[in-house]
């Protein structure tokens, strides 16, 4: 090798040493907390946060089989008599009765002034009659002994000898067998645990009820224990291994050497909890680039190490399955822990100062929402049959826009019975519905058109059912919120008094409880808690807001708006796609008391879970997602001068990201995106788009980047 050779060799090795990222050193992150901290920023299914702490499995089961074809059925009877000679049969079979407490779920309402008598396996006991001028809802639940109930097989008889007719006897719901497939569920056995007798309980005869005995139908009766359901899950947020709990914009590019999860837990006799385990390559939990969980370990205590070519991801989520075969015992999470050990060979540049930052962490549900999709042909039709184009026309704002459309539909046609012919849950139904027969139909239906309009623009909507009604919300881009909507009665939102900011239905249900139950929870089969009136002296936390002077009567009786006065409970369908899939969904929605049992129903500490449901949650990103929002994370390479990110969202019928630099104008990007810096302020906004042109909140950074040597 001769001398020249080996010269520019050394040349090059010193050279290229000046640009080899000198070792940063060893670090570790940290992410965890108690078990609470992981139900608020998570996801879980049927649990609850545990009153001594921690976490366990929801306390309430629910036995039904009747929600699917419950309610008032436009095919014949949908309720039966009790009254003299005529009675009623529930048979339930129970596989363990052991609970803290039971109750008799009821739909029934009464004509005359006697109570309902109710026998359980022998044992009698009465619904008293309760005060229908103040609490007119048709759903009672009263105390059943524990002890009344068996392992297998359980009658429950409904009568009132003391009723000499019909009209001062009772009404009891009725499910028919030929609504069911329509309410998601099966007919197959509908019909074989009711039954009806016509003489005093001596004899009975298996439903089919009604005229003639031709319609199959299971009585609207349930059984709701006070005991943990047999299982739920709780899994983490997705934690990112380069930062753990580290909040700041800015992490240096590192290599995962080790990691290391903790979790505690409280496993009493007959309860198992499993602990499961997967790593990704993206920070969105609902991205392709996640492996399946994998079972790692069970019991009391999990410490799990990997790390190298067994890790090798950034991302990682943790799943805990818990169960019980023993619904008076619950294992309770109480807390978890992860430790990630890494190189980094990279230093974090001291140059680049974050200014200001709106990066929102964006709040995912547990819940599988299902979201319209955006090219459905009956979007265009809507647009151009009620020449919507026009109605928001001079729209300055998104919001004014979607105000216009509240306008516009309270417009189109007065408030009446949705029956005959009840619509679809779609706003082209409800249109053909006017069209063909002169009314739309009530709350519901003027409401699934709004938001059925509000769809045809890519703001998403969706009906919500509050204390007496049907209204909906909207996200709105520019607030970054759910809004109320009711296009119903008086064309109305409800607003803060003193921001002027229109209001979610949760900020209304806060407010509601503040004012209505600022001591207590609410009682829901003694308190009065529909269309609630103004306490005299009292002012209201929440005002009308309206384009017209238009009053609805109950606006001008009570003084208080809807939404704020309907605002004690809250449920929803989770979902809006009612083209894709025009049913399962309940019958006759509105004009039955809501027995159908596959809402996702709110509960709080003043909110108890009403009990002819099964389906709760009491975590506001379940039922409030984010939408539309963009966070954005930043890495720093070895170069002081640029950053390399990328673009995390939840936006139903996404199409693309787009950034403005410098305030530059809007561009399209991809997912990843390297932003450059000139010497001293910059500046970038980035947003998400969907399909339909929506365009929702931008995130926006300023920084100041001082021009500094490479090596520094």
């Amino acid at each position: 090798m001769n001398r020249t050779y080996i010269l520019a060799a050394c040349i090059a090795a010193l050279c290229l040493s000046a640009y080899i990222p000198v070792q940063a050193g060893t670090i570790t992150t940290f992410w965890g907390g108690d078990a609470e901290m992981v139900y608020d920023a998570g996801f879980m299914h049927m649990l609850m946060k545990h009153p001594d702490g921690g976490v366990c499995l929801f306390n309430m089961d629910l036995l039904e089989n009747d929600a699917y074809g419950a309610g008032r059925s436009e095919k014949g009877v949908s309720v039966d008599d009790i009254w003299g000679d005529l009675q009623a049969r529930k048979v339930f079979f129970v596989d363990d009765p052991r609970a803290f407490k039971a109750w008799l779920v009821l739909y029934v309402s009464h004509k005359g002034n006697y109570p309902l008598s109710f026998s359980v396996n022998g044992e009698i006991s009465k619904l008293e009659l309760w005060d229908s001028s103040t609490n007119h809802e048709w759903y009672r639940w009263t105390d059943l002994p524990v002890e009344w109930l068996k392992k297998g097989r359980n009658t429950i008889d409904l009568f009132c000898p003391e009723a000499k007719t019909k009209d001062e006897g009772w009404a009891i719901q009725i499910a028919r067998a030929d609504e069911f497939e329509a309410g998601g569920g099966d007919p197959k056995d509908v019909g074989k645990t009711s039954f009806k007798s016509t003489n005093s309980g001596e004899s009975w005869k298996e439903s089919p009820f009604g005229p003639l005995g031709q319609t199959r139908a299971e009585y609207t009766v349930r059984i709701s224990f006070d005991r943990y359901v047999k299982t739920g899950w709780l899994t983490s947020p997705v934690i990112d291994l380069w930062k753990g709990n580290d909040k700041n914009f800015i992490v240096p590019q590192r290599e995962i050497q080790k990691l290391t999860l903790s979790i505690s837990s409280e496993v009493p006799e007959d309860t198992t909890v499993e602990y499961y385990f997967r790593k990704g390559t993206d920070s969105s939990p609902l991205s392709d680039g996640w492996e399946p969980y994998e079972l790692i370990d069970e019991g009391s205590r999990l410490n799990f190490e990997t790390g190298g070519a067994d890790l090798n991801r950034r991302y990682v989520q943790f799943r805990v399955v818990l169960s019980t075969s023993n619904p008076l015992k619950s294992p309770v999470i109480k807390s978890a822990k992860l430790e990630a050990v890494l190189n980094q060979r990279v230093p974090l540049h001291k140059n680049i100062v974050v200014i200001n930052e709106q990066n929102p962490v964006i709040r995912y549900s547990s819940i599988d929402w299902e979201w319209e999709k955006w090219d459905r042909p009956e979007f265009k039709q809507l647009r151009e049959l009620e020449n919507l184009d026009e109605v928001i026309a001079g729209s300055r704002t998104q919001f004014d826009a979607q105000v216009k459309m509240l306008d516009y539909v309270t417009r189109r046609w007065r408030h009446n019975s949705p029956m005959p012919e009840y619509p679809g849950w779609d706003a082209l139904s409800i249109i053909n519905r006017i069209n063909n027969a002169g009314g739309g139909g009530m709350c519901i239906q003027f409401n699934n058109t709004l938001g059925g309009l509000c769809m045809a623009y890519g703001w998403q909507a969706r009906l919500i059912n509050v204390v007496g009604h049907e209204i909906i919300e909207v996200w709105n881009d520019e607030y970054g919120k759910w809004i109320f909507l009711d296009a119903d009665f008086a064309n109305n939102y409800n607003y803060d008094p003193v921001t002027a900011e229109p209001l979610s239905m949760f900020e209304l249900h806060q407010r509601y409880l503040d004012y209505y139950y600022p001591n207590r929870p609410i009682e829901w089969m003694t308190d009065s808690i529909s269309w609630e009136k103004a306490i005299d002296g009292k002012e209201v936390p929440a005002k009308r807001g309206s384009l017209t002077n238009q009053k609805g009567t109950h606006v001008e009786t009570s003084g208080t708006p809807t939404g704020f006065c309907n605002a004690a409970f809250m449920r929803m369908v989770p979902r809006n796609n009612w083209y894709e899939k025009p049913y399962p969904r309940p019958l006759s929605h509105g004009n039955t008391q809501w027995p159908w049992n596959s809402y996702i129903n709110w509960h709080d500490r003043k909110t108890p879970p009403k009990r002819q449901y099964s389906w709760f949650t009491d975590r506001p990103r379940d039922m409030w997602p984010d939408l539309n929002m963009v966070h954005v994370d930043a890495v720093q390479g070895f170069g002081n001068d640029r950053l390399f990110l990328r673009f995390e969202t939840y936006t139903p019928n996404f199409s693309h990201f787009e950034v403005d630099v410098d305030d530059t104008g809007w561009k399209k990007v991809g997912e990843r995106w390297t932003w450059l810096f000139q010497s001293g302020r910059n500046t970038l906004r980035v947003r998400a788009v969907n399909k339909l042109g929506a365009k929702g909140k931008p995130s926006s950074f300023i920084l100041n980047y001082a021009d500094a040597p490479f090596t520094e």
